[in-house]
């Protein structure tokens, strides 16, 4: 079978693609983030503390076949090349100057290249949030059984990948009132619900766990700066520059009564509308646009294709050239080592060192790079200075430090020895020859507001309750020791923690009551947030308490 023109450019590009991706991924040493995926591949779940289960089970794959940086990374660098695929197939260029017009503004897409060599919840979105607007555009053509199948079948990939999907379906379906009397369309949401409940299971026996972070907890902490500004910035990053005016101008002109085409309208519209106000006052980062770029780069090529398009391809090829000198500069040696993941590396390389133990560490991407550079067990015990994250879930982790001998590393200068981590500040390690925790004790405190000048000393009623098989007492200088952490109110940043100076006794397996008073430490004027924390051997400890209000006059 003779190879068209059109067909041998494909084919010449996805090779030099996947190429650039599989050496990529074998050479740049990994981002936190991708460690914290690769252990929770090590304990395969219907859904994680963060995000939906399809990285972990991309990285166990992969992982399989390759015990190493490229096995982590593999079925990402795959996703690479079929998502170009997936929009051959959908857009089917069928002259040579089309052809090159794809390739050049899908090619210069920043985040689409980025994420063929980096494992991330969005590298699997990026797939199938392509292969639903592939199915989508099947079911807009015809209803049938088989499209209202597959379209079902590719929404919950979709949200299995991340819940940001959730934004591109929204919009994809918004405008087609029609289908809410079409039996097929019905039938694809009943199948994507059903396909879906194992997660929804999986939240529901976990409290709601990433519900509630994702909506209520990761937005308690104020973004510094100018958030909307921020996320202008990250929004142009991610693609073409270059092409800011021509996206513009396709989004705002493209006309077509092709129902699947307005779909694309919809998403690029709906989505950009609302990150822009969901930035007004929380941060966006950077990936979450992957969503509109789903839409804008196929709508600016339906726009360009029959028309004069010399400078938006020039300006794609370009920046085409301008990305793949990049990262043919990305597998040097030199320049590796002058990236953020080479750094971690190597603050991995010097925390072994002078590990006495299990390694510890309050940020969980730490644990998790130091379990995947050492193969050694490694844990993260959250603190108040982090979020909680997926080791919190499990008890396993925090019962195999019971009684062990432990090097704890973390931010407060809990010794006089420290590593440097990867942006030079000092990581502070000591090691408890005997440690014990308690990170399911929680209290009640009322009242919630105070209203206090320094010095000054507050009266709270705190019911604590203890899930443990044992009696505890937590006494200010013993191995477990209670007070109140008073943190900025916009940042979170601690201020001041205010140990109790009475011990408290917590049966048991059950409950106990006291009134405590604490003094308010020397603080500025203004409000604080604050909160019951409980500290273990010495270190950092977990917020146990609901949060309270004070304001210092």
């Amino acid at each position: 079978m003779k190879i068209s023109s059109i067909h041998k450019e494909q084919i010449v590009f996805l090779l030099v693609l996947t190429a650039l991706n599989l050496w990529q991924a074998s050479t740049l040493p990994l981002i936190d983030d991708e460690a914290y995926y690769w252990v929770w591949s090590k304990h395969l779940a219907w859904g994680y503390y963060d995000h939906p289960p399809m990285i972990a089970l991309f990285i166990k794959i992969g992982y399989w076949f390759f015990s190493s940086m490229l096995g982590v990374r593999l079925l990402s660098a795959a996703i690479g090349v079929l998502f170009f695929l997936i929009w051959i197939k959908i857009l089917q260029p069928k002259t040579l100057a089309e052809n090159r017009l794809l390739l050049a503004l899908f090619g210069s897409t920043l985040i689409f290249q980025g994420l063929g060599f980096i494992a991330t919840p969005d590298a699997p979105l990026l797939l199938f949030g392509s292969y639903f607007l592939w199915k989508w555009k099947n079911f807009v053509e015809k209803q049938n059984f088989l499209n209202s199948v597959l379209l079902g079948i590719s929404i919950s990939l979709a949200m299995y990948s991340k819940y940001h999907a959730a934004v591109l379906i929204f919009f994809v379906a918004l405008p087609f009132v029609k289908f809410l009397k079409n039996k097929w369309f019905w039938l694809s949401l009943a199948l994507a619900l059903l396909l879906f409940v194992p997660h929804l299971l999986w939240q529901y026996n976990h409290d709601w766990a990433s519900v509630r972070y994702h909506l209520f907890e990761r937005n308690r902490k104020e973004t510094s700066g100018i958030p909307f500004a921020r996320w202008l910035i990250g929004l142009l990053i991610i693609a073409n520059p270059l092409l800011l005016c021509f996206y513009g101008k396709s989004l705002a002109k493209l006309r077509s009564n092709e129902l699947w085409t307005k779909s694309l309208l919809w998403v690029g519209w709906g989505a950009l509308i609302f990150f822009g106000i969901v930035a007004i006052t929380k941060r966006v980062q950077p990936q979450w646009n992957l969503i509109i770029y789903l839409s804008v780069v196929p709508i600016t090529y339906l726009f360009y294709k029959n028309r004069k398009n010399v400078w938006v391809f020039n300006l794609s090829a370009g920046y085409v050239a301008v990305i793949f000198i990049a990262r043919l500069m990305l597998l040097q040696p030199y320049f590796i080592a002058k990236t953020p993941m080479y750094k971690l590396k190597e603050f991995v390389n010097d925390a072994y060192e002078v590990n006495q133990g299990i390694a510890v560490f309050e940020r969980y991407q730490k644990a998790a790079l130091y379990n995947f550079y050492t193969q050694d067990t490694a844990v993260s015990i959250q603190v108040y200075t982090h979020r909680e994250s997926q080791y919190d879930l499990w008890d396993e982790n925090q019962s195999l430090l019971q009684g062990k001998e432990i090097t704890f590393f973390g931010l407060e200068p809990t010794s006089s020895y420290f590593i440097l981590d990867e942006s030079g500040k000092s990581e502070y390690y000591t090691t408890i020859s005997n440690f014990h925790s308690y990170p399911k004790i929680q209290c009640t405190v009322s009242p919630v507001v105070f209203n206090s000048a320094d010095d000054s000393s507050q009266t709270m009623e705190i019911v604590w309750k203890n899930p443990y098989d044992k009696n505890l007492t937590p006494a200010k200088d013993s191995n477990l020791e209670a007070g109140v952490l008073f943190a900025d109110s916009k940042t979170l940043e601690p201020k001041s923690f205010i140990p109790f100076f009475e011990s408290v006794e917590i049966p048991a397996n059950g409950t106990a009551e006291s009134t405590l008073s604490v003094k308010i430490p020397a603080l500025e004027t203004g409000t604080y947030r604050s909160y019951i924390v409980l500290k273990s051997c010495g270190i950092s400890g977990k917020i146990i308490s609901n949060e309270m209000i004070t304001h210092v006059e």
